[in-house]
């Protein structure tokens, strides 16, 4: 073994959520290390960098008051939701801002608390009643152990971490995305017609992303459809056609687990927080931040303060067929009103 470490947490993913929580857990003056397995510089998580004034709310309940305004993201008026060539607007209450701007604010504080972080490498074994972890250092070469108190994955929708300690991935949805020229100020979903789920258009402030996700889990058709779903909603809003698309897991919903065995916990993605249908997180992830910080720090349930965000991110996740059937009719209907009311004026 190349080299052997030790911590009291051990917390895998350097995403918003595992940095938000090894900035909060130094803070309190805790052993905190942070495993990588992309350069924590360069990773550019997709994402298409909406957050709500929930997630405002809980980054400030991280950071302090006022810390999101540092992040200089655009204000988003007014959405457009689009279906069948029917459309309808509504006021938004949306902020938008390329994600890596918010991951590496998060990584920033964490580094300035003294927190240890190991970039460029992949665990391979966890053996939790051992508390023992062991991966491989992508960057130098060689094995590495860690030996913890305590284990947090905090590694994305494709957890190795839960894999490793549970025997399966988290079930998942797909996604495609990629960075365009900006078109124009507002947000436009336009919802599939033979799938659950939309194609969107994010402006980004100087810069704006296009893409198209499925809430079904990941498959050769999810994937087609995306695809599809993602090149013809482009060539409908008159945007040329990217030549590149990047994919990406998303939770489904479904299967969120918080915790396994004695000392491995999950937040964010890794944990399956995902608002189905919107494919919110943000918010999500940053409670389950502060209330497995609060159960490290002060004793408090994981489980039972995150109750009712687990409540709703399944049954959000149960009727999201039917939400996104009502939101169709909703459109439709709105839109033949207006044309009804033109004919009579």
């Amino acid at each position: 073994m190349d080299g052997q470490y030790r911590c009291k947490t051990l917390i895998v993913g350097a995403g918003l959520a595992g940095a938000s929580l090894g900035f909060l857990l130094r803070k309190a003056g805790d052993d905190v290390l942070l495993l990588e397995l992309l350069d924590a510089k360069e990773k550019d998580k997709l994402c298409g960098g909406l957050v709500s004034g929930e997630g405002i709310r809980q980054f400030e309940a991280v950071y302090g008051p006022n810390s999101f305004a540092i992040l200089c993201s655009s204000r988003i008026d007014r959405i457009c939701q689009r279906f069948s060539g029917c459309e309808l607007g509504s006021q938004g209450n949306l902020w938008a801002l390329p994600r890596k701007r918010l991951d590496d604010y998060a990584l920033r504080r964490y580094r300035e608390t003294d927190g240890r972080l190991m970039d460029r490498v992949a665990v391979r074994e966890i053996d939790e009643a051992k508390g023992v972890a062991v991966g491989d250092d992508l960057r130098k070469g060689g094995r590495f152990s860690v030996r913890f108190d305590r284990l947090v994955g905090a590694d994305g929708a494709m957890s190795a971490t839960r894999r490793l300690t549970t025997g399966r991935a988290p079930r998942v949805a797909i996604a495609v995305e990629s960075e365009i020229p900006l078109f124009g100020g507002e947000v436009v979903l336009d919802y599939l017609a033979d799938a659950i789920g939309y194609s969107w258009y994010i402006p980004q402030g100087e810069k704006a992303v296009v893409g198209c996700g499925v809430c079904a889990e990941a498959g050769v058709d999810s994937i087609r459809i995306v695809r599809e779903g993602a090149t013809d909603f482009c060539r409908g809003m008159g945007i040329p056609v990217p030549s590149r698309f990047r994919g990406a897991p998303l939770p489904i919903g479904n299967d969120v687990l918080l915790r396994t065995g004695t000392r491995t916990f999950f937040i964010g993605d890794a944990a399956g927080l995902i608002h189905n249908i919107t494919g919110a997180g943000i918010d999500c992830a940053l409670l389950s931040v502060r209330f497995l910080a609060n159960a490290f720090l002060r004793g408090d349930s994981y489980e039972e303060t995150m109750r009712s965000c687990v409540e709703e991110v399944v049954r959000l996740s149960r009727d999201a067929k039917k939400t996104q059937f009502l939101t169709r009719f909703l459109i439709m209907r709105c839109h033949n009103k207006t044309k009804h009311e033109d004919r009579i004026s």
